[in-house]
């Protein structure tokens, strides 16, 4: 029930027992003055017969020498009996004027039916008054009676005759009802009014409320209008409460700010994060998830967020088993390794398991899942290996080369001598001298070699479109390729997308790989670069149909001067992983032997092309 309500209950409880105590106590004095007013009337009427009876009497005994008894000469009066029945007819509360003798029987009566029958006894009507005002209202409405007002008559100081009028409920109820209809008209005005003014009152004393809880409902919406003004006519108390409500919605738009922000900052910290993290609450919901989990779970984030930690994870999985146990027990899981089954396929899967807790009650908040691949991992281990390998070759060959440069000038010089003292004996010594000369230019560039590779690269950043630079790649090699029937076939998505980095070194780094694959395919066939934009990545797939790389080398491609070609230098292939490194990307490959290899470059994509 609102405060409105209850104060203008309160309000009407409040004045319906004032109304009802000033109309009771109206109503009871309104009936002691109205019986006390029958009272004198017929104290009045009786009087007034008495005196009337009194005088009749008389003159009747003094114009007749002989009258004969009183009763007799009550009895046959007709000027009695006439004035009895239009006493009793002019009165609005007496229905029956009467005279009797000592015996009770009736000499004279305002019926004229009712002479010569007995007199009945009826409540006096003297003592009746006395009694309490609600009892004699209760007999008047809820009961039918008559009451009699008695008055001795007398002859010569002696009592002769009774006087009895009598009274009735009836009348005394007609004559009550329009004042009783007026008070309750009363009562049921000023009921309604009690009501108008309660409603009024409410509103008027409510009004500084109603503008808090709109001020309320428009902070729980989120909504943060300018400061509410308060009004000078508005009370101390409330024109404080406003006040601070201003000054909680600006608190509360700030937090509610910062709160978005925060939210917004993880969210792009999930969306970037190669691993899966399902953040819980307290009721095993979940709340956020990062883009990861759509490719893992198979439904997009929006429609897992929400759901049941069981609903994702059954109980009867093993999953599910190792994530409810580590919640029930309170202890967190580290790189548990399990197996998932999806679309019947299995992935192993490393588990984490971090509960949030509210300090200092230990109560639990929420639950951090984070799911990693371990083939992934184990990929990006090897990866890290190669590098750590690409660094150690790297420094030594930094050293090795200027430490073989030097003699090697030295050799050339004084090879140089020898071929001049040698001159005239050129046909015996010419041959070895000359191999010795190939052999100190393929040492030296050898070292030259050796320094390119290790001097640091400076690069030239900028946005470029990878389509085109795609283009460019295959218009030069093609040539060549279709003279060795290799055709190329560049599969790029519209729209063009744009990367930031060297167009030189990525010309390069591409045109390795695409002429690799060239020359791996000795009979021709199709070879293809496949170019698109997936999630926030460029991905440059380039497939042939040569004859594939075998697994126990796969690991060694990327290594410098390692190679498979018998005239092959071993320098393009750690070259483009070089730099794709540089561009913050990766290098992958999947192959089949006998069937072909396919290279997987991914780099951070920084939009579309809009003229693409």
């Amino acid at each position: 029930m609102s405060l409105t309500t209850r104060l203008r209950l309160f309000i009407i409880l409040l004045m319906v027992p004032v109304i009802t105590a000033l109309s009771l106590l109206h109503l009871y004095y309104l009936g002691a003055a109205a019986f006390d007013d029958v009272r004198r009337r017929a104290e009045m009427h009786a009087q007034q017969a008495k005196w009337f009876m009194n005088q009749r009497i008389r003159e009747r005994m003094a114009s007749q020498p002989a009258p004969g008894s009183l009763e007799e000469l009550v009895a046959n009066d007709p000027e009695i009996a006439y004035f009895l029945e239009t006493w009793a007819a002019n009165s609005q509360v007496i229905i029956e004027i009467l005279v009797a003798d000592d015996h009770g029987r009736i000499l004279a009566d305002s019926i004229p039916s009712r002479k010569g029958s007995r007199v009945y006894a009826l409540p006096d009507f003297t003592q009746w008054v006395q009694k309490n005002p609600w009892g004699r209202l209760r007999e008047v409405f809820w009961e039918r009676r008559d009451y009699e007002f008695t008055l001795p008559l007398g002859v010569g100081g002696q009592r002769v005759f009774t006087l009895k009028v009598i009274l009735s409920s009836v009348f005394l109820r007609d004559m009550l009802f329009p004042q009783v209809r007026s008070i309750g008209l009363i009562f049921l005005g000023a009921l309604l009014l009690s009501m108008v003014l309660a409603v009024v009152v409410s509103n008027l004393a409510l009004r500084p409320l109603a503008r808090i809880s709109q001020t309320l409902d428009r902070i729980s919406r989120g909504e943060f209008p300018q400061q509410d003004p308060v009004s000078e006519s508005t009370a101390r108390e409330f024109a404080a409460v406003q006040s601070k409500l201003n000054l909680l919605g600006q608190q509360v738009r700030g937090a509610r700010q910062d709160a978005s922000q925060l939210r917004s900052n993880v969210e792009q910290l999930l969306e970037n994060l190669e691993e899966v993290v399902l953040l819980f609450d307290a009721q095993d919901r979940l709340v956020m998830a990062g883009r990861a989990a759509e490719r893992l779970l198979g439904r997009g984030r929006w429609e897992l967020v929400g759901r049941g930690m069981s609903e994702l994870f059954p109980p009867s999985s093993a999953l599910g088993v190792a994530i409810v146990h580590a919640i029930e027990l309170r202890q967190p899981l580290k790189d548990l390794a399990l197996t998932l089954e999806r679309d019947g396929a299995k992935l192993r899967l490393l588990v984490n398991v971090e509960m949030l807790e509210a300090f200092p009650g230990h109560q639990r908040i929420g639950t951090l899942v984070t799911l990693r691949d371990a083939e992934t991992r184990r990929q990006i281990q090897s990866q890290l290996d190669v590098s750590a390998r690409l660094a150690a070759i790297s420094r030594l060959t930094g050293g090795v080369a200027h430490e073989i440069k030097n003699p090697l000038q030295a050799i050339t010089v004084h090879l140089e001598l020898l071929r001049s003292r040698l001159a005239g004996e050129t046909g015996v010594v010419a041959p070895e001298i000359e191999t010795i000369a190939r052999e100190i230019q393929r040492l030296d560039r050898v070292v030259k070699t050796f320094l390119d590779f290790t001097r640091p690269i400076e690069l030239k950043m900028r946005d470029l479109e990878m389509a085109g630079l795609a283009r460019e790649v295959a218009a030069l090699v093609g040539p060549s390729a279709g003279q060795q029937g290799v055709r190329i076939e560049l599969d790029a998505e519209p729209g063009g997308i744009l990367v930031h980095g060297d167009p030189d070194l990525l010309k390069q780094a591409i045109l390795n790989v695409v002429v690799n694959g060239v020359e791996s395919m000795k009979s021709g066939g199709r070879l293809g670069i496949e170019l698109r934009q997936e999630g926030g990545e460029c991905r440059l797939s380039i497939s042939d149909e040569g004859v594939g790389i075998p697994p126990e080398i796969r690991e060694k491609i990327f290594n410098l001067y390692y190679s498979t070609k018998g005239k092959g230098s071993g320098i393009g292939l750690a070259m483009t992983y070089r730099v794709v490194q540089l561009h913050n990307g990766t290098i992958d490959l999947t192959s089949e032997v006998g069937k072909g290899t396919t290279f997987l470059l991914r780099f951070p994509a920084i939009g579309k092309d809009p003229l693409g």
